[in-house]
């Protein structure tokens, strides 16, 4: 007969992955157009990162001691690697990757996380929000029809205290960060043609799934953590965002959520830097039952404003964007 430690041991086994602490780090990073390859660019017109650059940006990941970060741009998990090791995270991207894809014109940016394994020794279960891959129909800039999907989501579910928690990773439609979404007008108010319209059209479409999503999760009984690149400018200072109005329109029941951070951009490529730009498109949204959970929520700047390496557009060379990242207690 199996002994009672035995069967512990071996239930142990099975239990949904849970944090080991009671605290434990989250953060989101789009990492423009990471590439595996030194000295090679991840696709037309991304700007190539030497030794140095990888270097210098896993170390600085590394000094943001996060235990769960939400991924951006990311060209493949090779390319994870070479910012997250391996051997200390998790590295789980969404089923738009396929493996293989890192050669020539195959080549894409993907959602991903990286998980660290001494918060987390089990792979978290996660699932890819397809839902999101909507067909974006437009008019490129040369005239020609161009049609391709964005991309999905990524979910990694997470088991501590009362009930669960489910974290979704997104990267928006870009091209609308700033444009009405209600309605989407064709034409500016000087008469041209709003060439905007296509990527606005699938963003606000990207908008009502990603509030079927929470709403649904929301009456299930699910706390939900959604971070990553919205693309869009939530913080409006001339008024309420189309998009946050229609994702916090106060329901249904007590559904009610938080967007960090708030205010204006003051550290991430600060001025002068030509890369500044004073509006946040990445951010941290939350259902309020877990507002007391959350704290520390902060944009963190990149080193090295001040290095004629990352002059201009060169910032790329570690990214463009700067992490939002935040302390959750659950138990």
């Amino acid at each position: 007969m199996i002994s009672r430690l035995a069967q512990a041991a071996l239930l142990a086994a099975f239990v949904v992955p849970s944090v080991s602490a009671e605290e434990f780090r989250v953060g989101t990073l789009n990492i423009t157009n990471l590439h595996h390859e030194s000295g090679v660019p991840l696709r037309s017109g991304a700007t190539p990162r030497d030794d140095v650059d990888y270097e210098r940006l896993s170390a600085y990941a590394a000094s943001l001691d996060l235990d769960v970060v939400a991924l951006q741009e990311i060209g493949s998990p090779a390319a994870a690697a070479r910012i997250f090791p391996a051997d200390q995270y998790h590295l789980i991207f969404s089923t738009d990757y396929v493996v293989g894809a890192e050669a020539g014109a195959d080549r894409d940016i993907y959602t991903a996380f990286a998980v660290s394994k001494a918060a987390f020794p089990v792979v978290p279960p996660s699932r890819t929000l397809s839902a999101l891959r909507l067909p974006n129909i437009e008019i490129n800039g040369d005239g020609q029809a161009q049609d391709f999907s964005v991309r999905s989501g990524l979910v990694l579910e997470l088991s501590a205290g009362p009930r669960p928690i489910e974290l979704l990773n997104v990267h928006l439609k870009s091209g609308c960060n700033a444009n009405s979404l209600a309605p989407v007008f064709d034409t500016r108010q000087d008469g041209r043609v709003n060439n905007n319209r296509y990527d606005c059209r699938t963003l606000l479409a990207q908008t009502a799934i990603l509030e079927n999503w929470i709403e649904q999760r929301h009456e299930l009984g699910h706390a939900v953590l959604v971070l990553g690149d919205f693309n869009r400018q939530l913080n409006r200072p001339n008024g309420v965002d189309h998009m946050w109005q229609m994702l916090d329109d106060g329901g249904p029941g007590d559904l009610d959520l938080v967007k960090a951070p708030e205010g204006l951009n003051t550290v991430c490529w600060p001025e002068p830097h030509k890369g500044f730009f004073a509006e946040t498109i990445d951010f941290l949204v939350y259902d309020a039952s877990l507002a007391s959970a959350v704290s520390e929520v902060e944009k963190v700047g990149i080193p090295f404003a001040d290095d004629p390496r990352y002059a201009g557009q060169m910032n790329a060379r570690l990214s463009d964007h700067c992490p939002v990242v935040a302390s959750i207690k659950l138990q």
